[in-house]
């Protein structure tokens, strides 16, 4: 039977929808998107040129290149607890042609996606454009899993796939074992698909440990594992990404790949062959970079009332609440008359309302001036100062 949702689920449905708005003013610093400042490193970059001047410049095989597929393979067996073989690996075109296809590929009208929020925007979208429905499941504490409201959604409404975001964008934080292994079980038990969403797995700070689905033997016969080399080897704007997921599954990703991107430039696939096969130290740089960063944005808003923020462990998000009447939506609006651009928390899911996201994948002044612009319009929103249109 198909699902029914009641009006009140619908409307938080499109709670995360973002926004569409104009050009920003002249003088704006961008802290609204994740788009590393970093340059691809250089052993890459001259990749993509040599294939270019050695001739692959016709049509790519329609899985993608072999050397590249194996290496993903080798990459993903080395990083965790299972044995991954290329005939389980689809390149894609970016981290979003990833979760496109897989999601597509599985997902009929009517379907149930739980979503545990805050998360990507993305996820809650594609669900939509497959004619399924996003249910957002509210966090538990520090913006972890709730399991018990997980299994309560799962036995009630027995969803097709639940989608998991680790290292978590917008909070920076990753989950624990603990409840990986309790969304493993229920997955199991109600037959759900689980994909996991990485993009950040290489960018993880000191002191904190890392579990990836690829860690969770328990739902290997079920996982979507999503990647992109976008933030790992800043290739934002290359568009290159993969899927790994059981053998039988493979055929209708590729079939959603090859249907709306038909195939993955060449050359930028050697580029990512070197990506994964070359010297992470690049990686590395960034790494400790935005960890530097994250405390200048901490530094920067020290002593500021009426705001808190779970520090990032991960990735180069600050998820921000303020104590302040005033809709995410409409504070974002504010902070980009002032001069700076960011996300309004209500783009991640419902639980974001009275929140904002600052990405600090920018250099330390232009983050500096953008987060000092931030402060003063928290200060007067706390306040009770601050004029909205």
């Amino acid at each position: 039977m198909p699902f029914s949702p009641s009006v009140n689920l619908q409307r938080m449905a499109q709670v995360s929808e973002r926004p569409a708005i104009g050009p920003a003013p002249a003088g704006t610093i961008g802290l609204g998107s994740g788009d590393p400042d970093f340059r691809t490193p250089e052993h890459v970059r001259q990749a993509m040129i040599d294939a270019i001047n050695s001739g692959y410049s016709n049509y790519p095989p329609s899985g993608g290149d072999p050397d590249l597929i194996e290496a993903l393979a080798a990459h993903m067996t080395k990083r965790g607890q299972i044995s991954w073989s290329p005939s389980q690996v689809t390149v894609t075109s970016g981290g979003g042609g990833a979760l496109f296809s897989s999601m597509t590929a599985f997902l009929n009208p009517g379907d149930v996606v739980l979503i545990p929020e805050p998360t990507f925007s993305q996820y809650a979208d594609i669900a939509r454009l497959a004619g399924a429905f996003p249910l957002f499941i509210g966090p538990g504490a520090g913006w972890h899993l709730d399991v018990d409201a997980i299994r309560a959604a799962a036995h009630t409404y027995r969803p097709r796939m639940i989608v998991l975001n680790t290292p978590n964008n917008p909070t920076g934080i990753l989950y624990h074992r603990e409840e990986m292994e309790a969304v493993a079980a229920i997955a199991e038990e109600y037959d759900m698909l689980v994909l996991s969403d990485e993009a950040y797995d290489h960018l993880i700070y000191d002191g904190f440990e890392f579990v990836s689905a690829l860690d969770i033997p328990q739902w290997q016969d079920r996982l979507l594992y999503c990647n992109t080399f976008s933030k790992t080897w800043a290739m934002t704007g290359y568009r290159l990404g993969w899927v790994a997921s059981p053998e039988s599954l493979v055929p209708a990703i590729g079939r959603i790949s090859r249907s709306t991107t038909g195939g993955i430039n060449w050359p930028l696939q050697r580029a990512g062959f070197a990506a994964v096969t070359g010297s992470m130290e690049p990686t590395e740089i960034m790494r400790r970079e935005y960890i530097e960063r994250s405390a200048l944005v901490g530094e920067l808003l020290a002593g500021l009332d009426g705001i808190s923020w779970e520090v990032p462990q991960a990735a180069f998000y600050a998820f921000i609440k303020y104590d302040a009447p005033i809709r995410a939506k409409a504070m974002a609006g504010a902070m980009r008359e002032r001069g700076v651009a960011l996300r309004s928390g209500t783009e991640y899911g419902p639980h974001g309302e009275g929140y904002i996201r600052i990405a600090y994948a920018t250099d330390r002044e232009s983050l500096t001036q953008g987060v000092l612009r931030v402060r003063e319009v928290l200060g007067e929103a706390v306040a009770g100062t601050l004029k909205i249109d």
